[in-house]
């Protein structure tokens, strides 16, 4: 409900902003104007050129503004009306459909689906598979999971500690902005402007959550779509699914992963450089790199001597590589 408040708040403040700013562009329109008349007559006034240009400046200023506030809405007119009968709502779905519009799926086999209801089926099978949990072997985890480090009983305590508006203010601020808009329409650049409005209720009903182990129904929601990526538009593959989440739900996320970065570096291995602080994934490439220089130096292999070492390391998945390390 605060949610929906906060919707109809900003869209009926708006609605006078704009109102207002227009009305100030035509007044600044006319002043500056009336000043260029003033100016033909007489150039070589510095106070006049001097006003003349600020007036310039603050007119371009809300232009500017006006111009991202347009874009602003159309976001908010996408989700009013994106699921609604409208012929706006089938003008964006048609437009889309006609990107993402595949007329045959590959199975794994590599067999070519025509027939609606076996792609239907071949989607359906392949994304739960996707989203289903891998089977493991109890022995190999014993093995894998023997002599690992752990934290201290005293990170342990510090980190079953509760999050606090301290916290919350960190992860907001570490956020990147200009990101997709989640159910709720609010993005990260709203929470910071209106942040000491709603801290003290977002920090309430994020404690209470955390504490509870059950969040918010809007925390929980998404919008899900499937990015293409390049390749064959016919393999799945190459279609993966995409969650846009909540900004609230992204504010937790980012204090618990901040919270959890400190005690990291001790309980993770040198050799693993993803998420961990003061490491880097770049390091993966440049340690293969220094591999194949070594083999080929001390005679090991000399496979990729005559090879071109910046075209052969293009040709390399470096996802699965990386993902290898």
């Amino acid at each position: 409900m605060g949610k929906v408040h906060a919707q109809l708040f900003c869209r009926n403040y708006t609605r006078g902003a704009s109102r207002r700013r227009d009305a100030m562009i035509e007044q600044l329109e006319r002043e500056v104007l009336e000043m260029e008349r003033h100016l033909a007559a007489s150039p070589e006034d510095p106070s006049l050129c001097r006003v003349c240009w600020e007036k310039q400046e603050e007119h371009w200023a809300l232009e500017d503004h006006q111009a991202r506030c347009a874009f602003v809405r159309s976001h908010i007119r996408l989700l009013r009306e994106m699921d609604d009968g409208s012929r706006f709502f089938y003008a964006l779905e048609k437009k889309r459909g006609a990107k993402k519009h595949v007329t045959c799926l590959l199975t794994e086999d590599c067999t070519p689906l025509t027939d609606l209801e076996e792609m239907r089926g071949r989607a359906r099978a392949f994304y739960m598979g996707l989203f289903s949990p891998d089977p493991t072997d109890p022995e190999a985890c014993r093995v894998l999971w023997d002599g690992l480090p752990m934290v201290s009983v005293g990170d342990r305590d510090w980190l079953e500690l509760s999050l606090t508006l301290v916290e919350f203010s960190e992860a907001l601020r570490h956020m990147p902005t200009n990101k997709s808009l989640g159910m709720d329409g609010l993005t990260v650049e709203f929470y910071c402007v209106f942040w000491d409005v709603l801290v003290l209720d977002l920090v309430t009903v994020w404690a209470e959550s955390l504490a509870s182990r059950f969040l918010p129904l809007s925390c929980k929601r998404a919008v899900l779509t499937l990015l293409p990526n390049k390749g064959d538009p016919c393999d799945l593959r190459n279609w993966p699914p995409v969650s846009l989440l909540s900004t609230d739900y992204k504010v937790i996320e980012k204090a618990i992963s901040l919270w959890l970065g400190f005690v990291l570096v001790d309980v993770v291995h040198p050799n693993q450089t993803y998420a961990v602080s003061g490491r880097t994934i770049f390091d993966n490439p440049y340690l293969v790199r220094d591999l194949l220089e070594l083999r080929c130096r001390d005679g090991l292999s000399f496979t990729l001597l005559s090879l071109d070492q910046e075209k052969a390391f293009d040709r390399v998945d470096h996802g699965y590589l990386l993902g290898t390390l």
